[in-house]
């Protein structure tokens, strides 16, 4: 971080769609409600366009890929739950040869 307060996010190198970043965050948060809500009223502008909600399915890909790898058991349900909203379809979520390859 610095000052004035920036985040430098050098995960991947900018080489991801654009939502990612604000999509992981969001995802990551989907414990704590009031947080998750407010993540995504602070990025909508991001994560309301189409190629955000890419970016933001692209997040939720690789946490659930790694729910099928024993990570983020708790957030599982939640996860699959985002990535029905965005999608329409629920993922398969747990130890599924479909996430694991």
């Amino acid at each position: 971080m610095t000052a004035p307060l920036t985040l430098l996010d050098w995960e991947r190198w900018g080489l991801v769609p654009v939502g990612y970043d604000p999509g992981l965050l969001h995802a990551n948060s989907l414990l704590v409600p009031t947080v998750a809500t407010r993540l995504r009223s602070e990025f909508a502008s991001v994560l309301d366009t189409p190629a955000g909600r890419i970016g933001e399915l692209v997040a939720l890909a690789e946490m659930l890929q790694a729910v099928a790898r024993g990570g983020y058991r708790e957030l599982a349900p939640l996860l699959a739950d985002r990535a029905a909203e965005l999608t329409g379809v629920r993922p398969p979520t747990g130890a599924d040869p479909v996430l694991t390859g």
